[in-house]
């Protein structure tokens, strides 16, 4: 009997392992993604490499001052907020895991929060990157100042997991409430 008991406990010490270590990735991920963020909005040469050259906007219609960088990393701050919501959610995810709550309405309840941030942070990724393309040309020229949106492969990817994670999130939801149906059967 005890080797029973011990193959059981396996798969829940490595569960409860690896759940502190996507604890510590959420929140060192967390704390990188804002100092990066403020990195590139520091400095206009990387704000040229980085954003505007993503945008592809001609550097000659853009404007670096400290106003427009400001309002540069306000804007980007947007997604990263939706972003660090998912993140916290993951976080108590992995804080249930480690305590045994697995199959639980919470537990798939945050997975489901999770999936609709990263469907939420797709969905306005290309507001975010039209609203800093108008942000960074605003003081170019009548006729120099763009207005950029994009779609890119990493978009569609991004939606397409947040909706399998979506479509995860709603099948664990349901097999807890069986589960549950069938226990109160019992």
């Amino acid at each position: 009997m005890p080797d029973a008991i011990d193959q059981t406990r396996e798969p829940m010490q490595r569960i409860r392992r690896l759940s502190l270590v996507m604890q510590i990735a959420v929140v060192v991920g967390a704390v990188l993604a804002e100092l990066g963020m403020a990195w590139v909005w520091i400095s206009p040469t990387i704000i040229e490499s980085v954003v505007v050259s993503r945008l592809q906007i001609p550097m000659a219609d853009v404007t670096l001052d400290g106003q427009t960088r400001l309002i540069g990393f306000l804007i980007s701050s947007l997604p990263l907020m939706v972003i660090f919501y998912a993140l916290y959610q993951a976080f108590c995810l992995f804080a249930g895991y480690r305590k045994g709550e697995i199959f639980t309405v919470e537990a798939s309840s945050r997975l489901r929060r999770i999936a609709v941030a990263i469907l939420g942070a797709v969905a306005i990724g290309p507001l975010v990157q039209a609203a800093l393309s108008v942000a960074l040309t605003a003081g170019a020229l009548p006729g120099r100042r763009h207005l950029v949106l994009q779609f890119s492969l990493n978009d569609y990817l991004a939606a397409t997991l947040g909706g399998l994670l979506l479509a995860i999130a709603l099948v664990m939801a349901e097999a807890v409430r069986i589960a549950e149906e069938n226990r109160r059967i019992v």
